[in-house]
């Protein structure tokens, strides 16, 4: 008898865990679409006398701007940047649910002005913000803007004119 509740136990642990991943595997796929489906963009960070350009994934819609680097691989991580381009100063935060790797977040003004970066470890809870509003954000690997010499108060987005 105690054999037989052990089993059942098991098995429904085991259908429960499979009814997760489930629920998983489709808010992933959500958000592995929202990653694949963003356009790509050159963008200029100016630091002092020095810029440096690169290419940025770019979140336009609600979906990619909730998804970010959700569920993304490490190898997706360290290739790519993703921009956020809220259209006017807002206040919002970011999290790390289903980020398998650690991020650097930049925040900008609209004028350009990159006020803040802060370092975001995975985390299926935590919320990360800077203390003030923005208008775009930079999420990339951690350790980009350190490796680059940007600095908060030290450098500035250049945004390229509106196809």
């Amino acid at each position: 008898m105690r054999r037989l509740a052990l089993l059942s136990a098991l098995l429904l642990a085991l259908a429960v865990c499979r009814a997760d991943a489930a629920a998983d595997s489709a808010e992933c796929r959500r958000w592995r679409d929202a990653f694949s489906s963003m356009p790509f963009r050159m963008v200029t960070i100016q630091r002092g006398q020095h810029t440096v350009a690169f290419r940025v994934k770019v979140a336009q819609s609600s979906d990619q701007q909730a998804g970010g680097f959700q569920c993304a691989t490490r190898e997706e991580i360290d290739r790519h940047v993703i921009l956020f381009d809220f259209g006017q100063e807002i206040i919002t935060q970011f999290h790390m649910q289903n980020v398998p790797a650690a991020l650097d977040i930049a925040f900008v003004k609209a004028d350009g002005r990159v006020f803040s970066i802060l370092k975001m470890p995975p985390s299926p809870t935590a919320l990360y913000g800077p203390m003030g509003t923005f208008r775009y954000a930079i999420e990339a690997r951690a350790g980009f803007f350190e490796s680059h010499g940007i600095r908060p108060g030290e450098a500035r987005l250049l945004m390229p004119a509106p196809r």
